[in-house]
């Protein structure tokens, strides 16, 4: 041993027994099954244990095994984070639906079981419902009458969605997301007939007879006060939804306002049957929607 600069050699001396000396790159083992030199560093696996591990690499994993570590899996990240609304939903993608998916897209985080597959059968739901209630995809009519249907359709059937999927704490505050866009549709539609009155009694002044200047007045003036037809048959229809009587005499109500559209000389007849006939579709469609979701 040399010495330790500035201490003397007996001094050195009772230092060695705690001086730690390093592997020499000299020293090895012998791994028992290659017979090759290693380095001392290197952990050597025993035969037994090199033949367990092959074993397991090989031996398939039983489809049961496979079923637990992916319940496993599915509830470690359950613990970790909560159900995301997938942007791949069809309720955001489909044309028909995009637009008021984004008013109610709130409603997707307010499911009341925080799990994906309830978020996910939420958004399916959705979006039957709103492609159900699209104006302008009748069977057989689309009609403002059949538009009046579809709105008071789709705002119950909306309701009952969240009576399923939502948490009590957010019932209401969904519930005022739900009304908040169907009154919109019921603003935007009265907007559009009040201006097709104003049109109509506009042509009428220029090139209408009398006759036809007060009709159009009169028109336009009932539009003002809420009373004109497609005003009446949807706060009629809306009246008989909201009234808590049982769904077949909602409909029995539906069909008698059909039927009491002005029909003079049966010019409206086959405007009537074409809105009966759609008002049997939309019945087919509750009956299937309330027998999935109704419970």
């Amino acid at each position: 041993m040399g010495l330790i600069s500035g201490v003397t050699t007996d001094v050195a001396r009772g230092y060695t027994t705690t001086l730690i000396t390093p592997n020499r790159v000299s020293d090895s083992i012998i791994e028992s099954i290659t017979a090759k030199e290693l380095p001392a560093s290197v952990v050597v696996i025993s035969p037994e244990a090199r033949a367990r591990l092959l074993q397991a690499r090989d031996e398939p994993i039983s489809a049961e095994q496979q079923e637990k570590n992916l319940k496993a899996l599915a509830e470690l990240k359950s613990s970790d984070q909560g159900p995301s609304v997938n942007l791949g939903y069809a309720l955001f993608n489909d044309p028909n639906t995009s637009w008021d998916a984004s008013t109610l897209s709130p409603l997707l985080s307010m499911t009341a079981d925080n799990t994906q597959s309830a978020m996910d059968d939420f958004a399916a739901a959705l979006h039957q419902v709103l492609i159900e209630g699209q104006v302008g995809r009748g069977q057989y009519d689309n009609s403002d009458t059949a538009e009046a249907m579809a709105l008071t359709l789709t705002q119950s059937k909306l309701h009952t969605l969240i009576d399923k999927y939502v948490s009590g704490s957010h019932q209401q505050q969904a519930t005022h997301i739900a009304d908040q866009m169907i009154n919109i549709k019921v603003a935007i539609r009265t907007s559009a007939m009040l201006s097709g009155a104003q049109d109509t009694l506009t042509l009428a002044m220029r090139y209408g007879t009398r006759d036809m200047q007060d009709s159009a007045r009169d028109n336009l003036k009932a539009f003002e006060n809420g009373t004109a037809r497609p005003q009446v048959e949807l706060n009629g229809m809306m009246k008989a939804m909201n009234s808590g009587s049982d769904i077949d005499s909602v409909f029995s109500t539906f069909a008698s306002i059909i039927r009491a559209t002005p029909n003079p000389g049966n010019a409206a007849q086959s405007s009537i049957d074409t809105a009966l006939k759609q008002l049997d579709i939309y019945r087919q469609q509750w009956q299937a929607f309330t027998e999935k979701y109704a419970s």
